[in-house]
């Protein structure tokens, strides 16, 4: 199959996919489409080099996932620079939300973004791909974890949101509704 119909192909299959882990990542939806817009472009240059010793889907996932933590490491040396140098950084200033239909599903959008910022990179990534249905065994590839470790960070990671979220609740005073 030539490159451009196979990277068409896995575009359009993989697309809301790589939206997603994307939007995991970055709230910002600039910061969002340009890590989509990045992973797209290295799937594209890195495809002659996908050797199918995993899924591609696997290998699509580590190639997003990578792309994003590469954004953050970027974000991170841009943000201290601003700093050092006394400059506000433009990223400082609030983000306009995405407003939901449903308030209370806004809540909990913006407190999973919250509990998601607060996490390590490896868990970020765990998480996201948790969410997107991976197996545990495509976990483990993506991340390079054993499979054993991404059960147990999965495990611990959902009570850790049951924590928080109970906390949440507590501390605005509001009714949980689980």
């Amino acid at each position: 199959m030539e490159k451009e119909v196979l990277f068409r192909q896995i575009a359009d299959e993989n697309k809301g996919r790589i939206f997603r882990i994307c939007r995991y990542f970055f709230q910002d939806r600039e910061d969002c489409n340009d890590a989509c817009q990045e992973a797209l472009i290295r799937i594209w240059q890195n495809l002659s080099t996908f050797r199918n010793q995993s899924q591609l889907s696997t290998w699509i996932y580590r190639v997003t996932v990578n792309t994003c933590l590469t954004f953050i490491r970027k974000d991170k040396s841009r943000k201290t620079l601003f700093e050092l140098s006394g400059i506000r950084s433009p990223e400082n200033r609030p983000d306009e939300p995405i407003i939901e239909e449903n308030p209370q599903e806004e809540y909990k959008l913006q407190f999973f973004r919250r509990f998601m910022e607060e996490l390590s990179p490896v868990d970020r990534t765990a998480v996201s791909l948790y969410l997107e249905e991976l197996s545990t065994r495509q976990i483990a590839d993506v991340t390079g974890l054993s499979e054993s470790n991404v059960r147990v960070k999965i495990h611990r990671l959902k009570e850790k949101i049951k924590i928080k979220w109970k906390e949440e609740q507590n501390g605005t005073g509001r009714i949980q509704n689980e």
